[in-house]
């Protein structure tokens, strides 16, 4: 991965969906968020309740091939630009970082098949964690 790939990296978490997520379900989705649905969200906002957290913070992917997509618009929209909590100089190295072309591949593969060793599949309702 590239530099600004593992930094990107570091600035977000996989969660599972609880009642707080399901209950605030965006509006502007074509699906409706079930429980136990596995996404991403900004850590720097994790500690907002959902209907605090500004459009971009959160993303449910329905396929794990997509993990990578859904980063990608976290980061060069949300990160860079929008978050409120995330520290100035993180937000300054990612803005800088991206403008720098790489040769580093297989970001789409990591982010898929990274999440299958711990635990996380796909099903008709999305990306979600096994169950222990």
């Amino acid at each position: 991965l590239s530099e600004y790939q593992c930094l990107v990296r570091r600035q977000i978490e996989l969660f599972e969906a609880h009642s707080e997520e399901v209950e605030s379900n965006a509006k502007e989705r074509n699906k409706p968020i079930i429980f136990g649905q596995a996404g991403i969200r900004c850590r720097h906002c994790s500690m907002l309740t959902p209907k605090h957290r500004l459009r971009g913070a959160m993303y449910y992917p329905a396929k794990l091939n997509e993990l990578y997509q859904a980063a990608q618009s976290m980061a060069s929209g949300y990160l860079c630009y929008h978050c409120q909590h995330i520290p100035q100089d993180i937000r300054q190295a990612l803005l800088i970082l991206r403008e720098r072309k790489s040769s580093a591949g297989g970001g789409k593969k990591y982010w898929g098949d990274g999440v299958l060793v711990i635990g996380v599949f796909e099903d008709d309702d999305g990306i979600r964690f096994k169950k222990r």
